[in-house]
């Protein structure tokens, strides 16, 4: 509830009306943008790095030898099947009564 209400600046009825499903796209989305943001400043951090550095270099230098990010290196992707719905609710059924909630 903390994320929502005080990171991404829900409302409490807004939050309470959410579904794990809509929260989590919600999440996913602001979360997104602040990646982008940061990964954004990163770029430029090494980009000014690369300017101060090429005059005292003898050969050309790329932006990735001056600094290689996590989100510039391939990844081997796994391929994830899509939940069901039915599989969807019997998870949060089964959390639902791990907690007592129901």
């Amino acid at each position: 509830m903390g994320i929502a209400l005080g990171c991404i600046g829900m409302s409490m009825q807004d939050f309470e009306r959410c579904t794990p499903s809509e929260f989590k796209a919600t999440f996913d989305a602001w979360n997104g943008g602040r990646e982008r943001l940061e990964r954004g400043e990163w770029e430029r951090v090494r980009m000014s790095c690369l300017c101060s550095l090429q005059p005292y270099s003898k050969k050309k230098l790329r932006p990735t030898d001056i600094m290689e990010f996590p989100w510039e290196k391939q990844e081997v992707k796994t391929e994830r099947r899509e939940e069901t719905r039915e599989e969807v609710n019997a998870r949060y059924e089964k959390a639902k009564r791990r907690f007592g909630l129901r």
